[in-house]
């Protein structure tokens, strides 16, 4: 992963646990609310920080880093999560 970033753990295991490859996106909001009320706050409050870490690579259009966190999440969740979906992943999970 790019140097000056941390890996998205709270991301992976929202990803993994969550949103996996057997759901459809149109459960993302719904997962995102069950994440939020059934996680510790920390956990929540993580979740947050790496989602908008996130937004900032995608507003500096950083497709390079963007590949990057997409291959660690995928390892773990087999859902890819490309740079032109960010946008509205993001959203979703943060309303």
């Amino acid at each position: 992963m790019v140097d000056n970033l941390k890996k998205p753990e709270m991301l992976k295991y929202f990803m993994s646990g969550y949103f996996n490859q057997s759901v459809s996106w149109s459960d993302l909001e719904g997962l995102a609310t069950d994440f939020k009320e059934r996680e510790p706050k920390s956990m929540v409050k993580q979740l947050i920080s790496e989602l908008k870490m996130l937004q900032d690579v995608l507003q500096k259009g950083d497709k390079e880093t963007w590949r990057e966190i997409e291959k660690y999440v995928h390892e773990y969740s087999m859902r890819y999560l490309d740079f032109e979906d960010g946008p509205e992943f993001i959203n979703t999970v943060l309303k």
